[in-house]
C-alpha cells in the first residue's frame, strides 16, 4: 500500500511565504536536522472558527417544522462551532515531517506490543482493506461494529463521546505519553521544542487582519506578490512592525482548566498535521486499560474513532461497562471527561415480525424507557439490527448543498444577462451531474486545475505565472453512497438516494433555464 508523502504544498495564505514543490530538498534538509528543529522559533498560528449547523425536527399540529437556531428542551443554540488553528508553512512541513517521520513509526511499533490493540483505535491511521487495495475508511469501521452486533445477536451497544476532546487534553500527560512512545527518559531538545510550541501555542485571529469591509486587503497583497512574496505581510520586519502598532494582537493558549483554586494551561489546536496522531498518542494507556480489562476479561468489542468511542457488551454488562470507562477516563490516565448527554445505548433482541424473527434495534433514553426501531448510529451511517442506511442528516445536507448550488448558478446566470445585455439564461449542466448525480460515479479526467504561482524573470521581476495541473474528478455522495452498499452489502442504501437524479432536474427547471 503506497504511504503518504509528509511534503505536502499548503495553498493557504499565512505570515510566511507559501512553499512550493521546488522547494521540498531544501525543506527536508531543514526538518530532518534536529539542531535546526530545536532552536526554530514556531510562528503564531491562524485561528478561525468552522460552525456546523444543526436542523432540529419539531412536531406542530399542522406538521413538521425544522428550525436550526435552538434546541426544544435546553434552549441552547444547536450550531456546532469547531475552533481550527493552522500553522505558518514552515512549520507545518516540520510538524509534517514529525508526524509521519518521527511518531507515527514509533506509535504503531508501540501497538504491536500489545496484540490486538491496534484493531481497536481507527482514526487517523493507515489500515489495509480486506479488499487489498486500499486502506480502510469510516465506512469499514462502522461495518466492523454492525458485524460485531450481528454476531453477537441480542447485545448492547453504547456509543461514547469524550467531551472537548482536543482542548481539553492534560499537557503533562501529553509529555509522559511522548516519552514513552519514543521509550525516552527525556524528550530530545528538538521534540520538546514542537511539543512547547504546541502546547504553548500563540495565534492570531483570522478577523483582525481583515479589512473594515470585512475582506482582506488585496491591493496590498497584490504588491507583496510582485517582489515573490505570497503572505498577509511583505516581511518578517513588517510582520513585527505591524505588531508594535497593535494592528492585530497575538494570544496565548485560549484553553485552561480550572482546578483546586488553580488555573492552568490545557488542551492543543486542532488543524496542525500533527494533532490527530498526538491525540492517538494521549490516549495510548487509555485504550491499553480498556483493552486488558474489557476486552481480554469480559470479551467487550470496543474501537475508538477519535473522541468516539464504541462498546458491543451482553445486555447484563451495560452498567459495569459505562462505569469502567467513566471513571477510567476521568482517572490519571487521561483526566478527560464524558459527554453524558450524547451517550448512546441501544439494545438489540430478537423479536417476531410477522412470520419472520428478525434483530430488532431499541434506543435507551436516560430515564431506561425503550424506543423500538431508533437505529444505533455510528460514523455516519444508522444500524436498525435488519438493515443499515446512511444518516439521514447526510442526505438532507446532500440535497441541501445541491439546491444551494443550484441556486448560485442561478444568480450567476440573471448577472450574465445583465452584462452581455441578453435574454438568455444558460446553466452549465455538466458539472451539476458530475457533482450530484449517477453520472459522476466514474473517475473521469477533467480539464486542468489553473493555479498561479510566483516566479523570477531574468530581470528580477516577480510575476504570477499560470500553472496547469492534473485534474481528476473523485466521485461524489452517489459514489461514496455505492461504496458502502457494497462494502457493507447493504443494497438498502442506494435505494435512499432513487430519487435524486429527478430531484436535481426538478431543481434546475425553478430557475427557468432555456438550456434545460
Amino acid at each position: 500500500m503506497k504511504q503518504k508523502d509528509w511534503f505536502k504544498p499548503r495553498g493557504y495564505r499565512h505570515i510566511d511565504n507559501k512553499i512550493t514543490l521546488a522547494e521540498k530538498s531544501v525543506i527536508l534538509k531543514k526538518v530532518s536536522n534536529e539542531r535546526y528543529v530545536a532552536k526554530h522559533a514556531f510562528l503564531p498560528l491562524l485561528y478561525k472558527t468552522i460552525s456546523e449547523r444543526k436542523y432540529k425536527k419539531l412536531e406542530y399540529s399542522d406538521g413538521v417544522f425544522y428550525r436550526s437556531h435552538s434546541d426544544r428542551k435546553t434552549g441552547e443554540s444547536t450550531k456546532k462551532v469547531r475552533p481550527i488553528h493552522y500553522a505558518a508553512h514552515i512549520d507545518a512541513h516540520i510538524y509534517a515531517y514529525y508526524n509521519h517521520k518521527k511518531l507515527t513509526p514509533a506509535y504503531e511499533d508501540l501497538l504491536r506490543r500489545t496484540p490486538g490493540l491496534s484493531d481497536c483505535i481507527s482514526a487517523y491511521r493507515q489500515i489495509p482493506a480486506p479488499e487489498g487495495f486500499r486502506n480502510k475508511s469510516n465506512i469499514h469501521f462502522a461495518k466492523d461494529a454492525f458485524d460485531e452486533i450481528k454476531r453477537r445477536g441480542e447485545c448492547m451497544a453504547i456509543a461514547i463521546d469524550v467531551k472537548s476532546f482536543f482542548s481539553t487534553l492534560n499537557h503533562k500527560i501529553l509529555l509522559e505519553r511522548w516519552k514513552e512512545v519514543l521509550n525516552v527518559k527525556r524528550l530530545p531538545d528538538d521534540h520538546f521544542n514542537v511539543y512547547k510550541s504546541i502546547t504553548q501555542f500563540r495565534y492570531i485571529n483570522l478577523n483582525d487582519l481583515r479589512t473594515v469591509k470585512g475582506g482582506f486587503d488585496e491591493r496590498e497583497i497584490a504588491k507583496y506578490q510582485k517582489n515573490g512574496i505570497d503572505a498577509f505581510f511583505s516581511s518578517m520586519d513588517d510582520f513585527r512592525k505591524r505588531l508594535k502598532a497593535k494592528d492585530f494582537i497575538v494570544r496565548r493558549n485560549q484553553f485552561h482548566k480550572q482546578e483546586d483554586g488553580k488555573r492552568y494551561l490545557v488542551g492543543i489546536p486542532q488543524g496542525l498535521p500533527v494533532s490527530a496522531l498526538l491525540a492517538n498518542i494521549y490516549m495510548y494507556q487509555f485504550d491499553q486499560a480498556v483493552y486488558n480489562e474489557l476486552y481480554l476479561k469480559h470479551k467487550v468489542f470496543y474501537r475508538r474513532y477519535s473522541d468516539d468511542i464504541v462498546l458491543v457488551c451482553n445486555i447484563d454488562q451495560q452498567k459495569f461497562v459505562e462505569e469502567f470507562i467513566r471513571n477510567t477516563i476521568s482517572g490519571d490516565l487521561t483526566k478527560l471527561k464524558l459527554s453524558e448527554n450524547k451517550t448512546e445505548r441501544t439494545l438489540f433482541r430478537y423479536d417476531q415480525i410477522g412470520s419472520t424473527k428478525r434483530l430488532q434495534c431499541y434506543a435507551i433514553d436516560p430515564n431506561g424507557e425503550q424506543k423500538v426501531n431508533v437505529p444505533f448510529n455510528y460514523l455516519g451511517f444508522q444500524f436498525y439490527g435488519y438493515q443499515t442506511l446512511v444518516k439521514n442528516n447526510r442526505i438532507s445536507n446532500f440535497y441541501r448543498r445541491m439546491k444551494r448550488v443550484v441556486r448560485r448558478q442561478h444568480l450567476k446566470a440573471e448577472k450574465a444577462k445583465e452584462k452581455n445585455l441578453t435574454d438568455i439564461k444558460v446553466i452549465y449542466k455538466s458539472r451539476l451531474y458530475r457533482l450530484f448525480s449517477y453520472k459522476g460515479i466514474k473517475k473521469r479526467e477533467l480539464p486542468n486545475q489553473k493555479r498561479y504561482i510566483l516566479t523570477c524573470n531574468n530581470l528580477g521581476y516577480w510575476n504570477r505565472e499560470l500553472l496547469e495541473l492534473e485534474n481528476k474528478h473523485r466521485g461524489n455522495a452517489i459514489k461514496y453512497a455505492y461504496k458502502a452498499a457494497e462494502i457493507m452489502e447493504a443494497p438498502e442504501i442506494k435505494k435512499q438516494y432513487r430519487n435524486h437524479f429527478k430531484i436535481l432536474q426538478k431543481t434546475i427547471a425553478k430557475h427557468g433555464f432555456d438550456n434545460q
